[in-house]
């Protein structure tokens, strides 16, 4: 109510100021008749807010009243039998029609020695609030780089440097110089999903049921996709996006080898022979991770992605020096609650990912859909940690 209160005042103010100039004798000058018109636009401005704030009030004082109220207890009402037998014939026609929809609720603490629910009688005022379950974490999209198109499309791409390997004499030849291109296709898939809801649900729900609803379209669509880019598709895969965890073989097909470690599309670090878990993994593994692209691509911004389990493993690692210092750092502002960022690894920020291993009448409808694709771009400035097999 203080910021209701803070702009009816403005609004006085603003008021005393219009009502002065135009109590003015004789004509305004230019500047009097543009403090004029600044007065009466935010006059204007600030009866429409409040307007809207009581509005928004009134409705959240009708929604904080109980539902129901104590009334003082009433004899019950003499019907005559005649009444009696013809609302009986009523709700049986009523249970034949549709068995189950009559209501029944006991008046009794026992009728024929079953014991009756007390409770029924009893009102409840459904309160306007929601216990969520909260969605996996899906951080692809936070960790790469987004870009938007009106449709499917075709970007342009080297596939292969040319060099100069010697010098050139005087009067000879310029050496050839023609690097090779090509082109990766950007397409567009579809999630699609939808959700019926009554018209009575719409008017008489609470806890913000629609909202929540709603919510979780957009929470499902962003899981469902987190665990296609976190697939194994080879790269322009024309039925799925790109998996980000697609074998060294399928991302060769279309990019050229140029990884620092071992020549490949991509550079894939895996841990020592025999160190098959998780906890196998040590600072010299993450190191090689984060230098094992080609030095040219050291500058380029990257982010970690890790799986719940690697993330627990690496905040608890120290540094090889003797100082025990740990290597995953916090945030230094915020908390993990305000930023999709965990904190940062050798500079790079981390991410963890849960996904990382008929239009009847009465009723609404809300669909959602999500076109979307994911390509790697350059594969070779990128680097994978792989547990050993064996």
């Amino acid at each position: 109510m203080a910021d209701l209160v803070s702009m009816r005042a403005d609004a006085m103010e603003a008021r005393k100021r219009i009502d002065a100039l135009l109590a003015v004798d004789g004509e305004l000058t230019t500047d009097q008749v543009a403090e004029l018109e600044k007065s009466d636009v935010e006059f204007r401005g600030l009866q429409a807010e409040i307007s809207k704030a009581e509005t928004i009030a009134s409705a959240r004082e009708s929604l904080s009243a109980p539902s129901f109220e104590f009334r003082a207890e009433r004899k019950p009402e003499q019907r005559s039998q005649q009444e009696i037998r013809t609302q009986f014939l009523s709700d049986l026609k009523q249970e034949m029609r549709s068995p189950g929809s009559f209501e029944r609720r006991t008046t009794d603490f026992n009728i024929g020695g079953t014991p009756g629910n007390a409770a029924d009688l009893l009102p409840v005022d459904l309160q306007d609030e929601m216990i969520r379950l909260f969605a996996s974490r899906s951080n692809v999209a936070q960790a790469a780089t987004v870009r938007s198109y009106a449709s499917d499309a075709e970007i342009p791409m080297v596939t292969a440097r040319a060099t100069i390997t010697d010098f050139t004499g005087e009067g000879t030849a310029y050496d050839n110089f023609d690097p090779d291109f090509g082109k990766l296709r950007i397409r567009a898939f579809k999630s699609a999903a939808e959700t019926k809801i009554t018209e009575e649900v719409i008017s008489d729900n609470r806890g913000g049921a629609v909202d929540e609803i709603l919510t979780q379209h957009g929470e499902a669509h962003a899981y469902f996709w987190e665990t296609k880019y976190l697939g194994t598709a080879a790269a322009q895969n024309a039925t799925a996006p790109d998996g980000l965890l697609a074998a060294e073989a399928d991302i060769a097909s279309t990019f050229p080898d140029e990884a620092l470690n071992g020549n490949a599309a991509i550079a894939d670090i895996s841990t020592g022979s025999g160190d098959t878990t998780i906890a196998s993994v040590t600072y010299q593994d993450l190191l090689d991770v984060t230098f094992g692209m080609p030095a040219k691509y050291w500058g380029l911004e990257k982010s970690w992605l890790m799986s719940p389990a690697l993330f627990q493993h690496v905040i608890g690692l120290t540094d090889a020096g003797a100082t025990g210092r740990p290597l995953f750092l916090p945030n230094a502002t915020g908390t993990i609650q305000q930023s999709f960022n965990m904190g940062t690894l050798f500079g790079y920020p981390v991410y963890v990912s849960d996904a990382m291993t008929d239009g009847a009448s009465g009723i609404t409808a809300f669909r959602t859909r999500m076109r979307a694709d994911g390509r790697w771009m350059r594969p070779s400035s990128s680097a994978r940690l792989q547990i050993a097999a064996s």
